[in-house]
Formats: structure tokens, C-alpha cells, sequence
């Protein structure tokens, strides 16, 4: 019979087989169980890592430098990862969600488990360049619009005073109080 309390027995280790089932109980759960799975898997595989360098004058959302050859006929945005967030990118404005089948040529290092480019709280999606220029043109359109339409609303009004601007006259114009 072996005491683990006494110092000249080990007491050996116990392993536990890979396929046994996880339970994630939440999101949290099943991020902390992605980067455990990420890790490596022993102190010796920690020694031997090659240490990464990284930019520090690259911001976080700076685009991968992978995707620098699709800039020319796709525009990247990033998304929050909300469901209502996602719902108006996706259903109301047009953007699709990166993924390996929209970009199998790129390495499988910049996909997290969902097969999206991800970083922090946000999702990466993309979109025709000429779809995006035309989105991006709509919110000047409408508040040009609505400037025109509220432009003349009160001419020929007795109730509103209108300005004039007598330097188009000729005549200098002065404010007066300044």
C-alpha cells in the first residue's frame, strides 16, 4: 500500500485521454478551452517556441498583411461581434463575413474556430469596392437632399423673417454687435 504523504514515493501521474468530452458552460468556457487547445502542450514545446516580434507602431485592426492583394476589388470592415451588429452588416448593408471559403489561399493562422478572421470583439467582413463606395456616398446624398428641401420651406412666408445678403449686391454687408 503506497502513502502519498511520504516523501520517497511519487506518486505516479494520471493522464487524461484527449477525446474525453468537454463541457462548456459558457462563451467564457469556450474561449478559455480555444487557447488551451492553442497552447503548447508541454513545457518543452514552451522552451523551444520561436518568439514572434511584433510592430508596435501596426495597430491591433490594421488589416493582415495577407490581404493587401485583394484591396483592389474588396473593401475589409470590421464588425462588431453582436448578433444585432452582425444582422445590420450582413442583412441590411451587404457585407459579407471573411471566411476560409471566401479566401482558401490565405494561411489558416488568421482564422480563428469559426473559420472568421477575428480580433478581440471584432469580426472581419468585406465587400465589392464599387458596392462600398456607393454605401459610403449615401448618408452626403440624403443630408444634401434634405438641406435642398428645407431650403426655400418658408419663402414667400409673411411669419418668417428671411436675412438678406446684400454683398451679392454690391453693397458691404454689416453685422452689427460685433
Amino acid at each position: 500500500m503506497s502513502n502519498p504523504f511520504i516523501k520517497g514515493e511519487p506518486e505516479p501521474e494520471k493522464s487524461v485521454p484527449e477525446n474525453s468530452p468537454t463541457v462548456l458552460l459558457s462563451h467564457a468556457d469556450a474561449y478559455i478551452h480555444e487557447r488551451i487547445k492553442a497552447q503548447p502542450k508541454t513545457r518543452q514545446a514552451l522552451d523551444v517556441r520561436v518568439e514572434e516580434t511584433f510592430d508596435a507602431g501596426r495597430h491591433r485592426l490594421t488589416l493582415p498583411k495577407e490581404l493587401d492583394v485583394f484591396l483592389k476589388k474588396y473593401t475589409f470592415h470590421w464588425i462588431f461581434k453582436k448578433e444585432q451588429a452582425i444582422s445590420e452588416a450582413c442583412d441590411v448593408k451587404g457585407w459579407v463575413l471573411v471566411n476560409r471559403t471566401h479566401f482558401p489561399e490565405l494561411p489558416h493562422h488568421l482564422f480563428s474556430v469559426t473559420g472568421s478572421i477575428e480580433r478581440g470583439d471584432l469580426i472581419l467582413a468585406f465587400m465589392t469596392l464599387e458596392r462600398a463606395e456607393r454605401l459610403r456616398k449615401i448618408p452626403g446624398l440624403e443630408s444634401k437632399r434634405a438641406v435642398m428641401a428645407r431650403l426655400h420651406a418658408h419663402q414667400g412666408n409673411p411669419d418668417f423673417y428671411v436675412p438678406t445678403d446684400r454683398s451679392e449686391e454690391g453693397d458691404q454687408s454689416s453685422v452689427i454687435g460685433l
